[in-house]
């Protein structure tokens, strides 16, 4: 799966006024691994709930996924 995969995943949930079944974005959390010295790693996933989660090294502005 690809990050931008992950950022486009949708739950299903209720909507507060029509009580229709809607889809709704995840919420993530970004959690560090390891400060290094070619960069920090770091790891995306849904907050409260089961889903994939990927790892990234960033350096600067370069995220290479682990």
């Amino acid at each position: 799966m690809t990050l931008e995969e992950l950022l486009r995943t949708k739950k299903k949930g209720i909507n507060g006024v029509s009580k229709r079944e809607v889809e709704v974005p995840l919420t993530f959390v970004v959690d560090i691994g390891q400060e290094r010295e070619d960069g920090v790693h770091f790891y995306i996933h849904p907050a409260d709930e089961n889903g994939e989660t990927l790892d990234f090294l960033v350096k600067g502005n370069e995220l290479t996924p682990i």
